[in-house]
């Protein structure tokens, strides 16, 4: 079975894809695209109660207000993408599983859907285009044809989109940011020779957009036309991994190793890995934070680790593992569930078949997928992560796929 993860980490609304003859409520809405660029081809602390004394001599000290904790974050809305036939379909819906918003989308380019804090995004016909939960399109911007990668700024609107334009003496690669009614720019532009091999990068490789924080754009550095059929399969392609920021455009690495590729960005630029033995199968979990190693623990190898997520706070790590055997094109997973107080090293388990966790809501879930008869079925889900406990957010659906959160 592939695993092809787009993104390491995405805020919160479920987003979807969908298919025909796929049975959804869905409110009628009148769709008006607009455009936004017309000219564009960590937790809170607890509250302090402070005791007022009773007043001496003054016979009117004034009340010191008591503080109040604030309210926790709302549920996440989730977004897929349906496929089916010969339509496919951007949904959103909310965390009881009510659609809120779908749009059919052509063609289908399944590396190029995205969920942000606007809504759902896709790529279609040389743009860049956002689903809101009201229903509402717009265009947001160009995207190129030959584009092969897009994720979606903290703002909601910003993006940034790959190229490599390929040529006898090698690929030209590049990292382009575009503010939607603002400047296009490009951050990262790097020639690869084939030819002369370099210590952060493969001979022939190709920029693989990650994910878009307020600490800058996650991305790796992959073998060009490197697609795995094995689990967690871009993952295992992502030796090469750095941040970028957009504004400064200076680069920092994060990992620089096929033993040990990245599996996971946390929101302090905290990276996971899983590092493999001889036979492929997975010898340690290592923790890093500022290019320092945190933590590696030992594991097994009987099995093969993968789909990290990192806790909102960065505390917290759920990943999933299978065993060896079924680490191979095609096969069926059973795979369990674990999630890793990074702080005491204590973990809960639990077995939850084709299970892909995807995104650490500020809800405090862990939104994911859940796939049956090898894929043909898929289903969304929010687990607790201290129960374990799994609320099912879509049914079952044929040629699901799970975007993220908003």
């Amino acid at each position: 079975m592939t695993r092809n993860r787009a993104a390491l980490a995405i805020p919160a609304a479920l987003v979807m894809l969908s298919g025909c003859g796929v049975a959804a409520a869905v409110t009628a809405r009148t769709t008006t695209v607009s455009d936004l660029n017309p000219n564009g081809a960590a937790a809170d602390a607890s509250p302090h109660v402070y005791a007022v004394p009773q007043p001496a001599v003054v016979p009117t000290a004034a009340a010191v207000p008591t503080s109040h904790p604030a309210p926790p974050p709302p549920p996440s809305d989730v977004v897929s993408v349906l496929t089916a036939g010969a339509k496919q379909y951007l949904e959103i819906r909310s965390h009881t599983g009510a659609v809120l918003a779908k749009t059919t989308i052509n063609p289908l380019l399944g590396w190029m859907v995205n969920a942000g804090p606007g809504g759902a995004y896709w790529s279609q016909s040389g743009s860049e285009y956002e689903l809101t939960t009201s229903g509402a399109v717009r265009r947001l911007g160009a995207v190129p044809s030959d584009a092969n990668g897009v994720v979606i700024g903290p703002d909601g609107t910003s993006y940034a989109y790959a190229t490599s334009d390929q040529s006898n003496a090698g690929n030209l690669n590049r990292i382009v940011v575009v503010h939607p009614g603002g400047s296009t720019t490009t951050i990262a532009d790097r020639f690869d020779n084939p030819n002369v091999s370099t210590a952060n990068a493969p001979d022939s490789w190709d920029y693989y957009l990650i994910s878009w924080t307020s600490s800058g754009i996650a991305f790796a550095r992959v073998l060009t036309g490197g697609c795995g059929c094995g689990s967690f399969d871009m993952q295992m392609q992502s030796a090469y991994s750095a941040t970028i920021n957009p504004v400064t455009e200076a680069v920092t690495p994060l990992t620089a190793s096929y033993s040990c590729p990245l599996s996971a960005v946390g929101p302090g630029m905290e990276t996971a890995c899983f590092l493999s033995g001889t036979t492929g199968t997975t010898t340690s979990l290592r923790i890093t934070s500022g290019g320092v190693l945190r933590h590696n623990l030992a594991m097994s190898g009987a099995n093969v680790g993968g789909d990290a997520v990192f806790s909102p706070a960065g505390t917290e790590l759920a990943y999933v593992t299978i065993p060896a055997a079924e680490d191979t094109c095609g096969a069926t997973w059973n795979a369990t569930l674990r999630v890793l107080n990074l702080a005491t090293g204590a973990a809960v388990t639990r077995t939850l078949g084709e299970f892909s966790p995807a995104v650490w809501g500020a809800d405090g879930l862990l939104y994911g997928s859940i796939a049956n008869n090898s894929d043909s079925l898929v289903s969304v889900v929010a687990v607790n992560p201290a129960t374990l406990a799994v609320t099912q957010i879509s049914p079952a659906i044929t040629g699901q796929q799970f975007v993220g959160i908003m």
